[in-house]
């Protein structure tokens, strides 16, 4: 009984191993591994993979569908006499320390029975990696050369895996049909120049196919290896002896030599346009297929195994109408006369300003003092010292003078420590205005929609912008203000006068309440009553509790009493209130950041989509249904991010 049990135990483990030495080696597939196009010819290459040994793929058996339909074929053994069409096969060898003895003879072994099996016709390249990664001899049809260089192959040093991976890439070349075969016993420990990311990135963006063999690895190097071949729709084999080896490397060039050369005629309808092409055929009684998505008819290639459904569906891309030559031409001379215009009106600028300058100068002699006038000096703009720039400033002050929008514009720039006038902020808003639906157009070739959302997008920013730092001035004033209560508290606790204290604020005070404060003792020196000065503040900062606190002050100078205690009443009040409201805002933070979240997260993914895939959001505002969708969407966006700001909006 005992020994029974151990027989079946030792079956098992036989089993096992021979299992998991080529876990693939049950499931026989097919795999296309180039496809191109060209005038009107469709040549795909295919062949199977590890189908057993004396079966091949029956060119009688092949079918080929393009689009679910059915194509005549013509089909032909893979040769580079006969097709034209090269193959290129590297062997990447680990030769570090631990190959030392069975793993580096096996390799020798392994290699040569590839070079035995593979078609004449397939160059065959040898690169060996141990602390450095060496191009032994590069990709050749002289197999004695190959030989040559790996019979001198010695196992020494440490692994430069990701190294060796990547010069066996780049020996491939880029055309053609490829294959690269790894063998490594362990991780990468030496590796200079490449990393695991670096060579995953190469190996899925190639189009040649990556097989790994793993010589006694450890759990380490198998997930790399797996990592690297998933890219190319590669297989990993387990080799836990050296015979193993020879015996992966054999199948890889046994799937090299049974591809075949699939050739058809692409219908008119079906030229120039992206469809699946499906390969089935047999071999032996297998069946087997694989399939692609790719561009037929046309001067397209596509290499490497991918599966119908990987990737994008390549779109067809809309020609604005900045993309005609006669657009092109029209807007390069549009810019042409604009500079033309600017340089006319510089040089009149110029020109007038010199022209007053000699005539005051005439005039000057005729002074009571008789001296020469001197030029006058002209006030600078933020939009620099020229003409230009103050003639414009001078135009839009004109304006904003006759509007009634100059005073509120003024005020809100000075609420938010902006150091702009108004013609100038307008100005500035304009130049958003315009220049940022021009970038949106030239950005997305040309939709007009996208030049809508950028003039939207350029009138709001400005203002958004002002709103932003008036809040943020106001909010600084509002916790500064508990502080600065108390100072005024001392200094007139000390012997000092209300100015004298407010001054000190002044000289003590941090921003902006220093500047505010600053800008009522200006006034108070210029003849307005202080309280007057100071109830500009709370106006220009929206403050209720600093209007309190002028009114206080106001009591106290038409009735008496110590106004150094009501401010010390008053600041004790105001900070508790200034920690209450923080507490407040921490605790809807989060809330308030969910609002801010959900109502951008669709806007800035519309504008992206708007931007770069213009096809796939124009159906919105080009069809009645689109734009009720989008109406019904900004009025639930709407309605759910007021919703939301009421709901955490706690008034303190």
């Amino acid at each position: 009984m005992i020994g029974r049990r151990v027989l079946l135990v030792g079956c098992a483990a036989v089993g096992t191993v021979l299992l998991g030495a080529f876990p693939a080696a049950a499931a026989a597939s097919g795999h296309i591994a180039s496809i191109s196009s060209a005038a009107g010819k469709l040549s795909i290459v295919f062949g199977g993979n590890d189908l057993p040994n004396g079966t091949a793929i029956g060119p009688d058996s092949v079918r080929l569908l393009v689009g679910g339909r059915a194509l005549p074929v013509t089909v032909a053994p893979l040769t580079k006499e006969t097709t034209g069409i090269s193959r290129t096969a590297v062997l990447v060898i680990d030769t570090s320390g631990s190959m030392r003895g069975e793993g580096i003879n096996g390799a020798k072994s392994a290699a040569d029975a590839f070079l035995d099996k593979v078609p004449p016709d397939v160059r065959v390249g040898v690169v060996s990696f141990s602390a450095t990664a060496v191009l032994r001899v590069a990709p050749t049809t002289d197999r004695n050369s190959v030989r040559s260089a790996i019979s001198g192959l010695q196992a020494a040093g440490e692994t430069a895996l990701y190294d060796g991976i990547q010069l066996g890439l780049r020996a491939l070349g880029s055309t053609g049909v490829r294959s690269l075969l790894l063998l490594s016993d362990g991780a990468d420990t030496a590796s200079k120049q490449a990393t695991l990311e670096s060579v995953t990135r190469l190996a899925s963006s190639t189009s040649a196919s990556i097989d790994a063999v793993a010589f006694k690895t450890s759990g380490s190097v198998g997930p790399v290896l797996d990592q690297v071949t998933s890219g190319a729709h590669g297989t990993v084999f387990q080799a836990g002896q050296a015979s193993e080896i020879a015996r992966a490397f054999t199948r890889v060039a046994k799937q090299v030599s049974d591809q075949l050369l699939i050739t058809a005629d692409v219908p008119g309808d079906l030229a120039g346009t992206s469809q699946t092409v499906a390969v089935t055929a047999t071999a032996g009684g297998l069946a087997l297929s694989d399939s692609a998505f790719t561009m037929v008819g046309s001067a397209a290639q596509h290499h490497g195994r991918r599966k119908t459904g990987h990737g994008p569906r390549p779109a067809k891309v809309w020609a604005g109408p900045l993309t005609s030559g006669i657009a092109l031409y029209t807007s390069v001379g549009a810019v042409f006369l604009g500079l033309l215009v600017l340089l006319a009106v510089a040089a009149g600028a110029r020109g007038n300003e010199r022209k007053q300058t000699r005539v005051g100068q005439r005039l000057s002699i005729y002074t009571l003092s008789g001296r020469r006038a001197q030029e006058v000096q002209q006030e600078s703009t933020v939009l620099g010292d020229n003409a230009i720039a103050r003639s414009a400033v001078e135009f839009a002050d004109r304006v904003v003078r006759r509007s009634e929008v100059g005073s509120g514009l003024a005020r809100r720039l000075a609420a938010g420590g902006v150091p702009l006038r108004p013609a100038e902020f307008l100005l500035i808003h304009v130049g958003v205005a315009i220049g940022l639906p021009l970038l949106m157009l030239l950005l997305s070739g040309g939709d007009a929609a996208a030049a809508v959302v950028g003039l939207a997008f350029g009138i709001v920013a400005p203002l958004g912008y002002l709103s932003f730092k008036e809040s943020r001035r106001t909010k600084a004033f509002l916790a500064q203000l508990p502080n600065t209560l108390q100072l005024l508290a001392g200094s007139l606790s000390a012997g000092y006068s209300f100015p004298q204290a407010v001054d000190a604020v002044v000289q003590e005070g941090t921003q902006p309440m220093a500047s505010e404060f600053n800008k009522a003792m200006i006034e108070a020196r210029l003849g307005l009553p202080i309280e007057d000065a100071m109830d500009g503040i709370a106006a220009r900062m929206k403050s209720k509790d600093f209007g309190w606190v002028i009114m206080a002050v106001r009591i106290q100078r038409e009735v008496g009493g110590n106004l150094a205690e009501v401010l010390t009443t008053v600041a004790a009040t105001l900070r508790d209130r200034e920690r209450i409201r923080r507490q407040v805002a921490s605790l809807s933070a989060e809330g308030k950041l969910s609002a801010v979240i959900l109502y951008a997260l669709p806007v800035v993914f519309s504008l992206y989509l708007l931007l770069v895939r213009g096809e796939y959001i124009r159906v919105l505002y080009t069809d009645p249904i689109g734009w009720f969708l989008l109406i019904v969407m900004f009025v639930q966006l709407t309605v759910g991010f007021f919703w939301l700001r009421a709901v955490v909006r706690v008034e303190v």
